[in-house]
């Protein structure tokens, strides 16, 4: 029988194999019609073993690779050459021998190959000479090919790993590099088998002994954009990072070369990626960073906190995204700005023009957009990072960013500035979650002034809030309302607890006193309301949850006189409704604090007051108690509130309210007891607002139309009447500062029986 027709033969069989399948119709007929092919010819010539072809092909590229390197005159391109068509077949042959092996077992005959012969180290020398031109995109890919087929437990070799250690230097050398999206694509992969088995990573933390003490790979401080200098105060950031690396070197001479500083290759080559000028680059760069700092290897924080750019590199992008905001941005839209993932992922620097037609809403929002977009890319950063690599973010972004261009425009002698960087301040307390970095900012804001440095912004806040213009007191009282707000913040703390728990503004020689006129009646309820809680319940507290709660209501719902008020409709439990619902909140994000439950006095007074009490005022040695600036300005304001516009008088009451919602027996009590009693000389929003009732109220009841002004004041600030008889006059404030008042007392009535509510357990 000739050749012919043994093929023939052959092939009439494999047909026959093949079409003894269902008939039904498949769109695939002619992928059956190459199986068919394939039996016949393995039938005729059985194809060699894997490993022999996987050899073959190396053979021949290695062949073709030294050829191109003492080629005289103009190399070969490595499309010129059979390169990508061996490297191609080599994938193919290991792809197809580690899915047959299926399970998770020793090193596949292929991969034992390129162990034994240093495929993979050779391979890597040809792509960092890019020799011939091109092979190293070849390169990344086929290392794509290996790693996605290859399980996360054999990259400990080191015949493997060491490899990879040299293609991720590789990548470091060049910024802009012609074949980024093979890097990125390698880089990315190589961090998806990291997340798998969070121990790789430990194998990419070079010592510089691993490349012979050469630096020349590690991307220097100017290779990163500039930290700008701001009116003169130039941002720390860089000077940090150079006397880092000062020391660094000064430890390394002492040793003599013996304790060698690590270096973190794989960080490197993802900073190089971020700045690529395509977005989808440089946003898989990003997150590659993210995988990589949540990683809890205490080894590699450490590096990375120390040893690498990663902190400076995100201080600097908020920097000059902050820059980037032009004057002429109005503050007030500043805070109405969204973030949504959507705009998120367009918000790098080349975004789309879809992004470009969405910023048409007013000049500015798309600088405000890509600040907030590194602004909660740093927060995520500092949220997924342990605690040593968070650290090392945070100290960053307030050396550089808080204490440069915020502090700048904070400080700013100009309006315009200063109330766009307090809108932007404010906006950045509501975008950071991150508890770290949470405290970070309000630490910045809050902290005092420290010996040798420059005014507290604190300080700078306060006298804002009480220095015209207008506006800018407003928008310095918002941000600390936001402050105040933030939950897990450490401003509530810092501006009012430490000025409270020596409870030094209660009269305590009064005690006695006042526990012998606790009457039977109420300390029955008490026993009773204990005894109908659960024995999982937290205990009652007397002082949240006080027995005489309807005495204390009344005292805020009596504190205007019957005569000057503007309406006769008791809408007390108006209030009721949010004031619980608020509270509820405010318990669940205070939870973690541990506050007390009652309040007391501590035994030694003196050793428990704040130390910044004893040092913003000497009387606070002799336990003369002090509220504090913040606490002081709003009495203040309260004092005042005749005198002062209606919306500064609105924002003082809602700050008044917000720490009145707080479950702190001490705030509590001095916030929402009428009936406590002081020592001499200090002051309570209860006893404010009845001097201020008692002083306006001789001018207000003299005028004949007094009770009409005040129904019309009422309709006109709760906007139920547009047009109205009255004209505007000196007295019209205090009008105005009535009807606040009264409507004030109901809401501090309001929170004062939900607390109780809540805590008694009736709701």
């Amino acid at each position: 029988m000739s050749c012919t027709e043994i093929f023939g033969f052959v092939l009439n069989e494999a047909l026959c194999h093949v079409s003894r399948r269902p008939t039904k119709h498949n769109p695939a007929m002619f992928s059956h019609l190459s199986d068919a092919l394939q039996a016949a010819a393995d039938m005729v010539a059985p194809p060699c073993p894997r490993v022999e072809d996987l050899r073959y092909h190396w053979t021949q590229l290695s062949i073709v690779c030294q050829r191109c390197q003492h080629a005289e005159g103009q190399k070969p391109a490595v499309e010129e050459t059979h390169i990508p068509r061996h490297l191609l077949q080599m994938l193919r042959a290991l792809v197809a021998e580690e899915r047959e092996q299926g399970v998770v077992g020793p090193l596949s005959p292929c991969m034992e190959y390129l162990v034994q012969e240093k495929v993979l180290a050779m391979l890597a020398s040809h792509a960092k000479a890019d020799c011939p031109l091109g092979i190293r995109q070849h390169a990344y890919v086929f290392l794509v090919g290996v790693l996605n087929h290859l399980h996360h437990s054999h990259l400990h070799h080191a015949p493997i790993h060491k490899p990879l250690q040299a293609m991720v230097q590789t990548s470091c050398e060049m910024r802009a590099s012609p074949y980024e999206a093979e890097e990125m694509e390698f880089l990315s992969t190589l961090c998806e088998k990291i997340r798998q088995d969070s121990s790789i990573i430990l194998l990419y933390i070079q010592p510089c002994a691993m490349t012979g003490g050469q630096t020349g790979s590690f991307p220097s401080e100017d290779s990163l954009p500039p930290t700008p200098t701001h009116e003169g105060t130039t941002t720390r950031a860089t000077t940090t990072a150079a006397t880092a690396s000062s020391d660094v070197n000064a430890s390394s001479s002492e040793a003599g070369e013996q304790k060698p500083q690590p270096k973190f290759p794989l960080i490197d080559a993802l900073l190089n990626l971020c700045h690529s000028a395509d977005s989808k680059i440089s946003g898989t760069a990003h997150e590659c960073l993210v995988s990589l700092a949540s990683v809890r290897e205490a080894w590699s924080s450490t590096t990375i906190a120390r040893h690498t750019l990663l902190p400076h590199y995100l201080a600097t992008r908020l920097v000059t995204s902050s820059d980037a905001i032009p004057a002429i941005t109005e503050p007030a839209l500043i805070e109405d700005v969204s973030l949504s993932n959507s705009t998120r992922s367009e918000s790098q620097e080349n975004s789309d023009n879809e992004e470009e037609e969405e910023v048409g809403e007013f000049p500015g929002k798309k600088e405000i957009v890509t600040f907030l977009h590194w602004l909660t890319f740093c927060d995520k950063m500092v949220s997924v990072s342990d605690g040593f690599v968070g650290s090392s973010i945070c100290t960053t972004v307030r050396e550089a960013f808080l204490d440069g261009p915020l502090r700048s425009g904070l400080s700013s002698l100009d309006e315009d500035t200063r109330s766009l960087h307090l809108a932007l301040a404010a906006k950045i307390v509501i975008s950071v979650s991150a508890p770290m970095l949470v405290n970070a900012v309000i630490g910045w804001l809050t902290e005092d002034d420290l010996e040798g440095t420059e005014g507290s912004i604190r300080n700078l806040l306060l006298q804002q809030c009480q220095q015209p213009p207008h506006h800018l007191q407003i928008q310095a009282l918002r941000l600390l309302q936001v402050m105040l707000e933030k939950p897990g913040s450490l401003a509530v703390q810092a501006l009012v607890l430490n000025y409270m728990c020596g409870r030094n503004y209660h009269d305590s020689s009064a005690a006695e006193h006042q526990q012998s006129s606790w009457s039977d009646e109420e300390d029955e309820r008490y026993k009773h309301r204990e005894g109908e809680r659960s024995p999982d319940s937290l205990p009652i507290s007397r002082t949240l949850a006080p027995a005489n709660i309807s005495k204390i209501v009344k005292r805020f719902l009596t504190l205007v006189p019957e005569e000057l008020r503007s309406t006769t409709k008791d809408d007390f439990e108006s209030y009721m409704a949010d004031a619980q619902r608020q509270y509820r909140d405010v318990c669940r994000s205070c939870a973690p604090f541990g506050w007390p439950r009652e309040a007391v006095t501590p035994e030694c007074p003196s050793d428990s007051s704040s130390t910044a009490s004893r040092e913003s005022r000497p009387e606070a040695e002799t336990n003369t108690f002090y509220e504090g600036p913040f606490l002081n300005m709003l009495m203040d304001f309260l004092d005042h509130l005749p005198e002062q516009d209606y919306d500064i008088n609105l924002q003082i009451t809602s700050l008044v309210a917000t720490l009145a919602l707080l479950p702190h027996p001490h705030l509590h009590e001095y916030l929402l007891n009428p009936t406590l009693t002081l020592n001499g000389g200090v002051r309570t929003p209860y006893t404010v607002l009845g001097q201020v009732v008692a002083r306006i109220h001789q001018p207000i009841v003299e005028r004949e139309d007094y009770v009409d002004h005040l129904r019309v004041t009422r309709y006109q600030l709760l906007g139920t009447m547009e047009d109205f008889d009255f004209e505007r006059d000196v007295d019209d404030r205090k009008f105005e500062a009535l009807i606040v008042i009264e409507e004030f007392a109901k809401e501090l009535a309001s929170i004062a029986y939900a607390k109780y509510s809540i805590e008694s357990g009736m709701w």
